[in-house]
This record gives structure tokens, sequence and C-alpha cells, in this order.
């Protein structure tokens, strides 16, 4: 949600539900503005293990919502379907918001590109 929000760095190993800041990654560029950072809660952490299984996402038994266009109907790249494992040095991120742009169309994150960490102080849609 739009808000004001507190930043502080990441932790080196992030928990799930943390928000964090990122930079708009490569793979989605063409459907988000590269100067406007991302913010996405953390679901998934090493060993947890990310399933894309039809149109949906599941995340540590987590069901995120269907995998599909983004919000303005644009097509997007989508994480290979399966279940895959959050490697060492990674974090999945993923939002149970309705056309999220999020890991279900990037991917994994690596820790280190994580900008910051936010805690909402005031919010509003």
């Amino acid at each position: 949600p739009y808000g004001l929000y507190r930043m502080k760095a990441v932790p080196a190993e992030p928990h799930r539900g943390i928000l964090v800041v990122l930079p708009v990654p490569a793979r989605v560029q063409h459907v988000w503005s590269s100067w406007v950072p991302l913010l996405k809660p953390v679901a998934g952490v090493p060993g947890d293990a990310v399933c894309h299984q039809g149109s949906t996402l599941v995340v540590a038994g987590v069901d995120y919502g269907p995998v599909e266009r983004e919000a303005r109907g644009r097509p997007l790249p989508a994480l290979a379907l399966g279940c895959h494992p959050v490697p060492a040095g990674m974090v999945f991120l993923a939002s149970p918001a309705p056309k999220s742009l999020d890991g279900r169309y990037f991917g994994m994150t690596w820790v280190v590109t994580l900008t910051a960490q936010a805690t909402p102080l005031f919010t509003w849609r």
C-alpha cells in the first residue's frame, strides 16, 4: 500500500513476512518503470518449496493465488512449472495481492540485491 515506511538494512538472513525494497528485475522492466523500486514481502526462504502448479503459486505451503498477466494485461514471463527449492543466499518474494508483480514473474531474488527492509508506519490505499 501507499504510505510512509521506515527503512533499515536488510538482515543477512531475511525471514518470511518482512517487507523488502528491491530494484526492478530486468525480466519485468518492460511492465514497470526501473525508476520506481518494488516493495514486496518475503514469502520463501532457503529450503522452502516454491511450486507453480497449473495456474497457482504455492510457497512454503501457502497459496499465493494465480500466475497470470500483469494488472494492465501485458504478458509476463512466468516461473517454470513444478516445485523449486529456494537456494541459499536467495529469497522468494510474493504477495497475496491480486496481480502482484513479484517472484512468480521474476523468480528467486539474491538477498544482496535487496536495498532495504521496510516497516510500515502509516499506510492507505
